[in-house]
């Protein structure tokens, strides 16, 4: 009988009061990797896959069990699965070589609270810091060997991977491996976040804000193509252009576009973006502006243009989806989902500071959007407004 009762017992991950349905932590975690294999680029898929795996691995606990079946106690669960892979890099079964295995703990461990700080040996179980963390004390979670079929990584790989571009520079390694922390992170966190929406969900889900590039394209030429050339102003305007579009034919992966106020660089930059996007089949597009005032008017030309042949998303901390009284509900509630992780939206404008505030922050809100950000179009509208003060870091950011 107890072995029957063991062999049937499920362990839940989330549970749907008004569907009265439950998930279990294999399905979640299940979901969870197969969703962060599919944000991920290429190089980086298998890696995301293990580190979704094994991010739950804390709900095994029988404590969490109670916890979820409405026990009212804390337990923590996101620093156990960190523990199994810092287990198998210590033990040398996987991982020998410890920096993969650093960064799936810090990722793990910090997978609802944010990335937490590394932390000395001194440190201890008390200390918030990853290596505190990973001296703590948790009830047996070990079910998960049972459950979960864990893949192996080719670590020597990851390392060639890493070390490839960095000209033997042991400050580019680092930075270079804080950068890839956070779009694992990145990767984990929304599906994550995206799998126990699904599930929790009642209801239809939420549409995707549309979007035709090709059409928004005609919608652009059309414009340009409107504009009367017979002054001398009129004729200069239309060879600056001319000579912009003409030289954004070649192929590079940074394009300057040096022209004065007043020369249409706006209709100029989206309309090369456009092309662009279509051409490399890019994701979407990102239109990156310095000042919350450039936004309104740089949105509100955008919005005329395109009409609703390319919806756009707009996020800025001066600009809230819900005191704007005249937007459809529908699209409305479709942005603010999309305003989450950039992912369900072909066409944002955003602020310099919101765009590297979310490659550098620690916190899952801001990093969740980082690996949409990927295989995208971006423009830096005004990019001499960079702050001197931190352009390296931003440039930096850009090459990633």
């Amino acid at each position: 009988l107890l072995r029957g009762y063991y062999m049937e017992k499920k362990y839940i991950a989330h549970i749907n009061e008004e569907l009265k349905t439950e998930q279990t932590v294999k399905e979640h975690s299940e979901n969870v990797a197969m969703l962060a294999e599919e944000y991920a680029v290429e190089r980086f898929k298998k890696i995301t896959y293990v580190t979704g795996l094994l991010h739950d691995c804390g709900k095994y606990q029988e404590s969490f069990q109670k916890r979820i079946s409405g026990s009212d106690i804390r337990v923590e669960h996101s620093t156990c699965g960190a523990i199994i892979v810092k287990d198998m890099s210590e033990n040398k079964s996987r991982y020998p070589l410890g920096i993969l295995s650093r960064m799936m703990e810090y990722c793990i461990a910090g997978h609802h609270s944010g990335i937490p700080d590394g932390g000395t040996t001194n440190d201890y179980e008390t200390d918030s810091t990853l290596t505190g963390r990973l001296k703590r004390e948790f009830e047996d979670f070990s079910t998960y060997k049972e459950e979960l079929e864990i893949p192996e990584l080719d670590e020597k790989d990851f390392l060639q991977f890493l070390l490839s571009d960095c000209d033997n520079s042991e400050e580019k390694v680092l930075d270079k491996i804080a950068f890839l922390t956070r779009y694992l992170f990145s990767c984990l966190v929304d599906a994550d976040s995206e799998d126990t929406a699904n599930f929790c969900r009642v209801g239809e889900r939420p549409r995707e804000l549309k979007g035709d590039f090709g059409v928004a394209l005609d919608n652009v030429n059309q414009r340009l193509e409107s504009f009367q050339v017979e002054t001398e102003l009129q004729k200069a305007r239309a060879l600056l252009q001319s000579q912009a579009f003409e030289n954004a034919k070649t192929t590079a992966e940074i394009y300057l576009l040096n022209m004065p106020t007043g020369s249409g660089k706006t209709l100029a930059s989206v309309k090369i973006a456009l092309e662009r996007v279509i051409l490399q089949k890019k994701k979407r597009i990102i239109y990156i502006i310095p000042y919350n005032s450039i936004i309104d008017q740089t949105a509100e030309v955008f919005n005329e243009l395109f009409q609703n042949n390319l919806e756009i998303l707009r996020h800025q901390s001066t600009f809230d989806y819900e005191n704007i009284d005249e937007m459809d509900e529908d699209y409305k509630e479709a942005a603010k989902i999309a305003i989450e992780n950039w992912g369900n939206t072909k066409f944002i404008i955003t602020t310099t500071v919101q765009f590297f505030e979310s490659i550098y922050s620690n916190k899952r809100g801001k990093l969740r959007k980082i690996h949409n950000m990927a295989d995208s179009i971006l423009i830096f509208d005004e990019a001499h407004m960079m702050p001197e003060k931190y352009l390296q870091p931003c440039l930096q950011a850009v090459a990633y």
